[in-house]
């Protein structure tokens, strides 16, 4: 079996929004080949749509729209390399400065995690 980094994109249909968003998420898959994992991916796709209901009483649809990206991965190892996305900003300054800011929110968020575990 090997393992594929898959991209799933899902369309997020709210009663109470007018505009359009969309889920990418990625994923791994194990499979026998690239065949294969699409056809596994497009699966989990089908079956990870939901319907929520959110604290305002408004319905959110995760409606499974397609598999847009696969590649194979490799031997799954600590630190392996999935996934990457060069930015180009046009404010340095202000791109390192929310890097910074979800860096330290993070921290914040998994130490509260810890706390309460």
């Amino acid at each position: 079996m090997k393992w594929f980094a898959v991209k799933l994109i899902f369309q997020i249909v709210n009663d109470n929004n007018k505009h359009f968003q969309f889920d990418e998420q990625l994923r791994l898959i194990q499979a026998l080949s690239k065949e294969h994992a699409l056809e596994m991916a497009h699966q989990v796709g089908m079956m990870a749509q939901e319907n929520i209901i959110s604290q305002n009483g408004h319905t959110l649809n995760w409606k499974f729209i397609a598999v847009t990206e696969s590649e194979y991965v490799g031997e799954i190892e600590q630190g392996k390399e999935i996934h990457y996305h060069i930015e180009e900003p046009d404010n340095v300054e202000l791109y390192l400065k929310r890097v910074e800011e979800k860096a330290l929110n993070l921290k914040k968020i998994t130490q509260e995690n810890l706390i309460h575990f």
